[in-house]
């Protein structure tokens, strides 16, 4: 049962990195769509990244916190429903993350992005996601 709730919760977190509490990253992240929403088709593969690298920033506190708690859940299975409960207040990251995919897709540059895999990892960690995800 231990292993089929840590599984579950897991699978949880995974939806959340792929795809910030309240307060200041959650409003900048949503400042920087609007602003790719506006001007993204004009930026070129190094304002993209810088743009990218600023959503990144903006969104790591919470996604740093997301990360901690699958590292709890996985040392003690039995804290998944608490941490559960603390995922409430960082249900707005995925919104995000899916509405940022959707308008970086949509920018010309970003197919340049796509094969660059050194950008990738650096985003990824400046997102504070572990490695492997």
């Amino acid at each position: 049962m231990k292993k089929v709730l840590v599984g579950m919760f897991i699978a949880l977190m995974g939806v959340f990195m792929v795809s910030c509490s309240n307060g200041g990253g959650i409003e900048k992240a949503k400042e920087i769509i609007n602003e790719l929403k506006a001007d993204g088709a004009k930026l070129d593969k190094e304002g993209l990244k810088a743009k990218m690298m600023e959503f990144a920033e903006a969104l790591k506190p919470e996604m740093t916190k997301i990360a901690d708690m699958m590292k709890e859940v996985e040392k003690d299975p039995s804290k998944a429903g608490e941490m559960m409960q603390k995922l409430e207040g960082l249900k707005e990251i995925e919104p995000l993350m899916n509405e940022f995919e959707k308008i970086a897709e949509e920018i010309p540059a970003m197919k340049e992005l796509e094969a660059d895999d050194e950008f990738k990892m650096k985003f990824q960690e400046a997102l504070g996601m572990p490695e492997g995800l």
